[in-house]
């Protein structure tokens, strides 16, 4: 593979990178596709949410959050222009926004439900995937009795975010046709991930 870039990068600067090894880059493959329907229509509905939270005007309140998101990516959105890939990273802000400020919404929206970030996010600020009421982070695969959790590789396991009802639903009724009624997609962490969520081991 041939990368070429805009400008001539210094190479004491890509040996201070490399720190005595060799220097890795990072390849994204993005969807340039234009922004989906349902895309669309999920960010708008979470702006709307955020504007009565804040009690005020959805449009002055879209303007504070793309201010905020490029504070924070670097990079502007606008939904006349943007990718799918854009748009993903812009709904995902928008999730987290949401979570992380104790923001109700009104139901969940399809898309949520459809795409990962809803689930890692509310494992994050430990919210019910399904309710968004305060959660425990529940397996998926049975740890078992009288085992301790913190001693169980959790490589291959799958994790969700439940409050205390739905996580004894899922007992109750079995985890198939739980994930089913509910629209739930576990997750497999990784290490560092399940480092910086403290889940696991």
């Amino acid at each position: 593979m041939l990368i070429a870039v805009d400008a001539d990068i210094n190479p004491e600067y890509l040996e201070l990178l490399a720190h005595g090894q060799k220097n890795y880059v990072a390849l994204e493959l993005l969807d340039n596709r234009r922004i989906s329907p349902k895309q669309n229509k999920v960010a708008h509905a979470l702006i709307g949410d955020i504007a009565n939270w804040q009690g005020d005007f959805p449009i002055v309140t879209e303007q504070f959050l793309k201010y905020y998101f490029m504070a924070q990516s670097g990079k502007w959105f606008s939904h006349a222009t943007a990718t799918r890939s854009e748009a993903r990273d812009w709904v995902d802000f928008l999730i987290e926004f949401v979570l992380s400020n104790n923001i109700s919404l009104p139901k969940r929206y399809e898309y949520l439900t459809e795409n990962s970030s809803w689930f890692f996010y509310c494992l994050k600020y430990r919210k019910c995937c399904i309710c968004g009421k305060h959660a425990d982070i529940a397996h998926v695969e049975a740890v078992g009795m009288g085992r301790n959790r913190y001693a169980i590789d959790h490589s291959g396991h799958r994790f969700m975010a439940l409050c205390r009802e739905h996580h004894m639903e899922q007992h109750t009724i079995g985890i198939l046709l739980f994930l089913e009624l509910h629209d739930v997609m576990p997750l497999y962490l990784d290490y560092e991930q399940r480092k910086k969520l403290n889940v696991g081991g």
